[in-house]
């Protein structure tokens, strides 16, 4: 079969600049090729990728794109006129798969024949799949995002199913030689600096657990520019003066596996502290710290219950109660390490089963089956 993918038009294929949507459908991609499928991947221009190419099999076509703004009015303006622009340009395949706002609404209307359309839900449903109705399949990263699809848009409940975010298992792994007992332990955060990622949270949780595990460090990674998904300088400048005076450093974004990977090899605990309980549908980075054998630490949000067990396969606090619970929660991953560690093994197990192959041949099989009513 003919599989498009259509990434949307805020991050470049393959992703030099980062972002889950982009790693994983060219990490998809790669495996719909091995298995004999021609693959077409349509994403924004950027500097130094050419208008066409063919890497590891998968052809890519790219045009227009912009950058992402916090003026969510600007960004579906700007989504508006990049679909309308680039539907002409679509050709016509067995599977066409969606990233962006508007094209599920208007890709079945005025293309009819495009091929079978399926949507991939990663952020939460803000109302508009009750203007999906044509699509074929909506593809939620978790049972919570597909719940709330559901509710808001019942009519698609007979199409909605659960494909959860992968990632590479085998670059994203445990360190060859383990992880050695050391009283040093590094706490690692790898995500967008963003208010609505809690990041705050997490410093201030640092202020208070600081005194207590003084050979505690606090490692922050990610981009901080509004362009990149980032809250700003103005946000940047807070977390900082937050971190005064403690054993934190801040790193920029790494788009490059194999180092992000390292990153995760030299850490001792993560902790992702979310406050966009209705904005997060299956996030990557926990996910990536699992593979590497490290526990994280999550707020109680449904859509980490698909892979983050509790005492089991990672921590969870309690987001009510938010600074305070935190605190608890590492507090006690630190004060029982053994424990910690046993459960690092038991998250590096559950890990596997999400790997690029095992995900991308749950998608075969809806294709197929799309096929093949």
């Amino acid at each position: 079969m003919h599989i498009a993918i259509l990434t949307g038009p805020l991050l470049p294929v393959p992703a030099v600049q980062g972002g889950a949507v982009p790693r994983l459908w060219q990490g998809l991609a790669e495996v719909f090729v091995q298995r004999g499928h021609p693959v077409t991947l349509y994403c924004r221009s950027y500097p130094g990728q050419p208008a066409q190419e063919t890497l590891k099999g998968v052809t890519y076509r790219r045009w227009g794109g912009f950058s992402q703004s916090r003026a969510v009015t600007r960004d579906l303006a700007l989504d508006l006129i990049y679909s309308t622009g680039l539907m002409p340009q679509i050709h016509p395949a067995d599977i066409v798969i969606l990233n962006n706002f508007w094209l599920p609404a208007l890709l079945p209307r005025l293309r009819p024949n495009i091929g079978r359309i399926v949507v991939n839900a990663n952020r939460y449903p803000k109302g508009q799949y009750r203007f999906y109705g044509r699509v074929d399949r909506v593809a939620a990263a978790s049972q919570a995002i597909a719940a709330a699809i559901v509710e808001q848009a019942p009519n698609l409940a007979g199409r909605v199913q659960v494909f959860a975010n992968p990632l590479d298992t085998t670059v994203f792994s445990p360190p060859s030689a383990g992880r050695p007992p050391r009283d040093t332990k590094t706490l690692l955060y790898v995500g967008r600096l963003h208010p609505e990622k809690g990041v705050h949270r997490l410093l201030e949780a640092f202020q208070i657990l600081s005194p207590r595990h003084p050979d505690l460090k606090l490692q922050i990674v990610g981009p901080s520019a509004e362009a990149q998904g980032g809250g700003g300088e103005q946000y940047l400048a807070q977390l900082k003066q937050l971190a005064a005076g403690r054993p934190v450093a801040f790193l920029p974004p790494v788009f490059d596996i194999h180092a992000l990977a390292k990153i995760y090899q030299a850490a001792d605990l993560f902790c992702y502290p979310s406050l966009a309980e209705r904005g997060e549908a299956m996030p990557v980075a926990p996910l990536e710290a699992m593979a590497t054998g490290l526990v994280p630490v999550v707020p109680n949000f449904a859509c980490f219950a698909d892979y983050i067990h509790p005492n089991q396969t990672g921590l969870v606090f309690d987001n009510q109660r938010s600074t305070p619970a935190l605190v608890e929660v590492l507090d006690q991953a630190l004060g029982n390490w053994p424990h910690t560690l046993s459960m690092g093994q038991q998250a590096y197990v559950k890990a596997q089963t999400f790997s690029y192959a095992a995900i991308a041949e749950q998608y075969l099989a809806v294709f197929t089956a799309l096929l093949n009513p």
